[in-house]
C-alpha cells in the first residue's frame, strides 16, 4: 500500500512539473509568424486628434513600428518601436523607454505569444513593466502598457482600427 501511494505521489509530481514547464514555455519561435498580424496602419480617434501606429516587417523575425499623433493636417512622431528575435528569445523595445545606465532602449521579453497577441515584460523597467498587444480580429487591435511608476499603478489602453 505504501509503495502504491509513493508511486502515485511521484506520478503526480512529474505531471505537475510537466504542466508547469508547458505553462512557462509559452513563446515558441515556431509561432513567430503570429507577429505578422501587427503589420499595417492602425488608428484610434480621440478628442486630441488621431493616434496611429504603423508597423512594417523588416526581416524574417523583425518588425518596426512608429506611433504618431495626427491633428488636422499635421503629424507628430511620438515614438518608435521594434519587435525582434535575438538568440532563442523575442523582444519588444520602445525608443522612449531607455535604460538609465546605458541609454539603450529597454528590452521587454515576450513571455506569451499566441494567435491573438503577445505579452512582453521587463519587471526592472521603471514604466511600463508589461506590454500587451491583442488582436480582437483582423481589423481591431488593443495595445496595453501597464506598470507602477513610484507608488502609482498606471495603465494605458489604445484601441486601434486597421486602415
Amino acid at each position: 500500500m505504501g509503495k502504491r501511494l509513493l508511486f502515485r505521489s511521484n506520478v503526480l509530481t512529474i505531471l505537475f512539473l510537466c504542466a508547469a514547464a508547458l505553462a512557462s514555455a509559452q513563446v515558441r519561435l515556431a509561432d513567430v509568424h503570429y507577429l505578422n498580424r501587427i503589420e499595417g496602419y492602425w488608428t484610434m480617434k480621440t478628442k486630441l486628434g488621431i493616434y496611429a501606429e504603423k508597423w512594417k516587417k523588416t526581416g524574417d523575425h523583425s518588425w518596426k513600428g512608429r506611433t504618431m499623433r495626427i491633428q488636422g493636417g499635421d503629424s507628430t512622431k511620438i515614438d518608435d518601436m521594434q519587435l525582434f528575435q535575438e538568440g532563442d528569445s523575442l523582444y519588444f523595445t520602445i525608443a522612449a523607454v531607455r535604460d538609465e545606465q546605458t541609454g539603450e532602449p529597454v528590452r521587454f521579453k515576450l513571455r506569451v505569444l499566441k494567435s491573438v497577441g503577445f505579452v512582453a515584460e521587463n519587471l526592472q523597467s521603471r514604466y511600463p513593466q508589461k506590454i500587451i498587444y491583442r488582436w480582437k480580429d483582423e481589423t481591431h487591435m488593443d495595445a496595453h502598457f501597464e506598470g507602477k511608476e513610484g507608488k502609482t499603478t498606471r495603465e494605458i489602453i489604445l484601441q486601434y482600427v486597421r486602415k
